[in-house]
């Protein structure tokens, strides 16, 4: 099994924050790549992609939707959204961006039962968007003001609003195993 870590941010100290930390949970056998560098052939040799978050401030990749859209919608593997990853897959289906403001320590609390995590948990959120009209999508957690955790209706696609390398590892660690 291989997988691909996608960065979305502009800046490359950026990576060192938010693509790096996963790339140590998980561990051997992946591949990281700028969403610059990716073409749907090369996508296509790895059978899961984490698309990684950013930060605050780094709100390009809403300029690139449409360029995420032609490389994800097609997929076969299991996609795993986190933050701006989040906002990127729901887009690619349907959903909106909108904004919501969340930056700190938050209380999640589990929907559905769902294979990536525990019913109530600490999360580290660190984002101004977060997204709505899920349609194409189950919530499986939320806090009180937003989505956490979604799950697409009939893909193996999952979006997360808050940054489990910071205190979930777990979570990661569920991911690798679908």
């Amino acid at each position: 099994m291989s997988t691909l870590l996608i960065s979305t941010c502009k800046k490359k100290l950026s990576e060192r924050e938010f693509i790096l930390p996963i790339s140590q949970i998980i561990g051997d056998n992946h591949k990281i790549l700028h969403y610059r560098q990716c073409t749907e052939s090369k996508i296509s040799q790895f059978d899961k992609i984490i698309i990684c978050g950013t930060s605050l401030k780094d709100n390009f990749y809403i300029k690139e939707l449409d360029t995420f859209r032609k490389l994800f919608y097609n997929f076969q593997g299991s996609i795993l959204g986190i933050c701006s990853g989040m906002h990127i897959v729901c887009s690619i289906f349907g959903s909106e961006i909108i904004e919501n403001i969340e930056i700190g320590m938050v209380e999640v609390k589990t929907i559905k039962e769902n294979p990536l995590c525990e019913n109530v948990f600490q999360a580290y959120n660190i984002h101004n968007y977060t997204v709505g009209k899920l349609d194409n999508f189950t919530l499986l957690a939320r806090t009180k003001t937003s989505p956490q955790i979604v799950k697409h209706n009939s893909k193996n696609i999952f979006g997360m609003s808050f940054h489990p390398e910071v205190r979930n590892e777990t979570i990661l660690s569920n991911f690798m195993l679908l």
